[in-house]
């Protein structure tokens, strides 16, 4: 069965290091491209991807935290789709403290780690079927802050999502 885990991906460049006296600089760029002929998930132009979202407080109290919409256009030759974490959304300061309640979803339903969201697509594309769906974060704020200590500060984490055709 084809899988394609979905991720931020980062190309690295890399230096050769050494400089040949006449001959200038050598560099080297690691290429990846990934080709699956039963599943394409990117952003509605197609190609491209999210490489970092921001949760925004939803009001002046940053009791709680959103996502905007995001967008998520599924090519398939498959007319169902299975969506599912690959690991659970942890978003935490560098001391521990998280964000609490952290919620996913995806064309309106909840994805949770272990469970599968089964998505039917119904949009009918050459070759197969093309939908956009809307994926979702919400959060609230920390409740594991240390007594005394400030809730402040930049929360980090990795959404990894697993998208595969039905088979």
């Amino acid at each position: 069965m084809n899988k394609m885990i979905l991720s931020v991906i980062a190309a690295a460049v890399m230096s050769a290091g050494a400089a040949h006296a006449a001959d200038g600089v050598e560099k080297k760029i690691a290429i990846v491209a990934t080709i699956n002929d039963a599943i394409f998930v990117s952003k509605p132009d197609g190609h491209s991807w999210y490489d970092k979202e921001e949760l925004s407080a939803t009001n002046y109290k940053q009791l709680e935290f959103a996502s905007n919409d995001l967008p998520v256009r599924i090519y398939t030759t498959d007319d169902e789709v299975n969506v599912s974490l690959v690991e659970p959304l942890i978003v935490a300061r560098a001391d521990g403290a998280q964000l609490s309640d952290v919620t996913i979803t995806f064309a309106g339903k909840p994805v949770v780690q272990g469970t599968p969201v089964n998505i039917k697509q119904t949009t009918i594309a050459p070759g197969g079927y093309d939908n956009i769906y809307t994926l979702k974060i919400n959060a609230k704020s920390p409740t594991n802050v240390a007594a005394g200590a400030s809730k402040n500060g930049q929360y980090q984490g990795e959404l990894v999502m697993l998208f595969e055709p039905k088979a």
